[in-house]
């Protein structure tokens, strides 16, 4: 158990005798209030005022996303608050297995919002045969165009139909850094955090406000996407005829036909285009 709790820590509430009702009740660590910690029990209202030695220390807090559809409001995402024991990715993976009855964990880095590095870590299942989870599918990709996440991993596995199941989000401390010099003709070096804002409890509300950016984000990208294939072709009038080609043949052979250029098309293609 460690001596002091720190913001994000989930803990057991233990040995109260004027509150036994709390006892084996689970909840997060807030902030220091003196020699006391306020902690939030999950699924009561208020927080409570208390001792470190009444607290058992689990594991980092983390958000669990249920699987959902498509089209749900952010106040209705299925979200919960747990916990990873850690303190290595190769740990957390065995947890997820063990706790969460996972058949084989993958996860990738990602970041928040305002983020200054990619600050949460996502896993998910990649063997799950659960119900796609349309929620992970949008958030993450969609806020793919922040600065410091430009790509989801096109190697992730397990993604050829979408996420299935839950995914469990935790955050990472920022990265360290290496500085190196010299000290009497001797090159020396030290290692420590860089100063990035960091927040080692992840809320309810702040993946709720992901969610509500990734899907602006998502379709403010869809708009601009279609403004710019119609300022394409308005620009260039033998795009729209190509795209016009392309809906013909894939109509006549039975297939996805794309023509990017003239000169893709046959002569076979030629005839049957002017006897149109």
């Amino acid at each position: 158990m460690p001596k002091k709790y720190n913001r994000g820590d989930y803990v057991r509430v233990k040995g109260l005798e004027s509150r036994t009702d709390l006892n084996g009740m689970e909840g997060v660590v807030l902030k220091e209030i003196g020699k006391r910690y306020e902690v939030d029990i999950l699924d009561l209202p208020n927080t409570f005022s208390l001792l470190p030695k009444r607290l058992e220390y689990l594991g980092q807090s983390c958000v669990v996303i249920g699987p959902c559809d498509k089209g749900i409001s952010s106040d209705e995402i299925p979200i919960h608050t747990s916990y990873l024991a850690g303190p290595s990715e190769y740990n957390e993976k065995q947890e997820l297995k063990s706790r969460f009855c996972w058949r084989n964990p993958y996860g990738f880095a990602w970041c928040s919002e305002n983020a200054q590095y990619k600050d949460l870590y996502v896993y998910y299942d990649s063997k799950s045969k659960e119900t796609v989870n349309s929620l992970a599918d949008v958030v993450f990709p969609a806020m793919s165009a922040d600065k410091c996440c430009p790509s989801v991993p096109v190697n992730m596995p397990g993604r050829e139909d979408g996420i299935r199941g839950s995914v469990v989000v935790i955050r990472q401390e920022p990265p360290q850094f290496v500085e190196r010099f010299m000290v009497d003709g001797v090159e020396q070096s030290r290692t420590g955090q860089r100063d990035f804002l960091y927040d080692r409890l992840i809320t309810h509300d702040e993946f709720r406000r992901m969610f509500d950016k990734a899907i602006k984000h998502k379709g403010k990208h869809s708009h601009h996407e279609k403004v710019r294939k119609a300022q394409e072709k308005k620009q260039n009038p033998q795009t729209a005829q190509l795209d016009e080609l392309s809906k013909m043949f894939s109509t006549k052979f039975g297939a996805d036909i794309k023509f990017h250029d003239p000169n893709d098309l046959t002569d076979e293609m030629y005839e049957y285009m002017l006897k149109k």
